[in-house]
This record gives structure tokens, C-alpha cells and sequence, in this order.
């Protein structure tokens, strides 16, 4: 891999008007490798809810060599049944030259990055380079972005 196959990481999800939004900072930044999370810009926006209650949503976006970063640093945090989900899965996880992971809030709060499809989670969309996929295909770059 010689090229950066990866455009851009993005990560979002909601804070919620009972939860503490350091908190839901916390496990945001566990995602990230530690050399990254003094320096993360945040976004926040504010928003409503479907009841119409207030709800903050929270974004990070890192691009090129730190986004290469970050996607191994995530691969290399969950584990390996996980990382067998995301290679099985891929059809369903993948689309448009992004692939989307969820990942458990509460758990990315104590630390540990585990896949989740609930609805309480914080949302990754790892960007990819249309080259990298064409030439290589997704499969092939993921697992190349995996611990070996």
C-alpha cells in the first residue's frame, strides 16, 4: 500500500438532552488514537429530537495521513470477531466509496470499541480514495488497514 487509500474519517453521534455531553466527548475521543484527541475539532449543532426535544449532534472529521491513522488505530482496537463482521458484512457496510461502522456509545465511553447496530451509537464513515477500491478492491484495503 503505497498510496493513502483513505479520503477522510468522520465520526458523529447525538448527545442527548440527559446525558452529559463530556461524556458523550469522552467516548467519542476513544476512538481516536491518544495522540489525537487533545487536538480533535469538534463540531457540534444543535437540533431536535423526534418528540421535540433538544439534541445536540457531535462530529470529528480527520483527512488524509492522520484519517489513515485513525482507520488502523480503529481497526486495531476492536476485536477479531468484530473485525470478521466487518469483512463479512461488507456489502451491507459499504456503499458510495464510504463505509459505515457504528459503534456501541456507553461501551466507546468505558474504552472498548465494540460494532453496534442499535441507535444509541457513534457513527464512523470511513471515506476511501476511488482509485484504492477499483484497483484493489474494498476487501482486500480493509484488511490491509487490520492488524496482521
Amino acid at each position: 500500500m503505497v498510496m493513502n487509500p483513505i479520503e477522510h474519517v468522520e465520526f458523529s453521534t447525538h448527545v442527548h438532552a440527559t446525558e452529559s455531553e463530556l461524556k458523550v466527548m469522552r467516548a467519542l475521543l476513544n476512538l481516536v488514537p491518544p495522540q489525537y484527541r487533545d487536538g480533535a475539532n469538534i463540531m457540534k449543532s444543535e437540533g431536535q429530537g423526534h418528540f421535540g426535544n433538544d439534541i445536540r449532534t457531535v462530529k470529528m472529521q480527520f483527512k488524509g495521513d492522520d484519517a489513515l491513522e485513525i482507520a488502523k488505530y480503529i481497526f486495531s482496537i476492536i476485536d477479531q470477531l468484530d473485525r470478521e463482521i466487518v469483512l463479512v458484512t461488507i456489502n451491507s457496510r459499504f456503499g458510495d466509496g464510504k463505509l459505515y461502522l457504528r459503534f456501541n456509545k456507553q461501551l466507546a465511553y468505558n474504552g472498548v470499541a465494540r460494532l453496534d447496530d442499535g441507535d444509541d451509537v457513534i457513527k464512523v464513515i470511513v471515506r476511501f480514495n476511488h482509485w484504492v477500491i477499483k484497483n484493489e478492491g474494498i476487501e482486500n484495503v480493509i484488511k490491509q488497514l487490520m492488524p496482521h
